[in-house]
């Protein structure tokens, strides 16, 4: 049994950025938050989903995760492909 990869905690940068609520720092990714942390984007070069917004810190944090440990990302915001592809 493998143990689960320790992740560190996302870097407080500014307490007010640019959206009015935080901006964080993790694993590479600067993560803004709007006022109140429901609708944060997710900013990494090289990131499919650079420039997205998604819910809390803790979505945008797994994304990132996901992404450097495998260049993997979740089923369900993954594009499907239309019919006859």
């Amino acid at each position: 049994m493998t143990e689960a990869a320790v992740r560190p905690e996302p870097e407080l940068v500014a307490a007010e950025g640019p959206w009015g609520g935080p901006v964080y720092r993790y694993r590479g990714a600067e993560i803004r938050c709007a006022k109140g942390d429901h609708v944060c984007a997710l900013l990494m070069e090289g990131h499919p989903f650079h420039g997205a917004t998604f819910g809390t810190v803790g979505t945008v944090t797994l994304l990132v995760d996901l992404w450097i440990e495998g260049r993997l990302l979740p089923g369900h915001l993954c594009a499907m492909p239309k019919s006859g592809e």
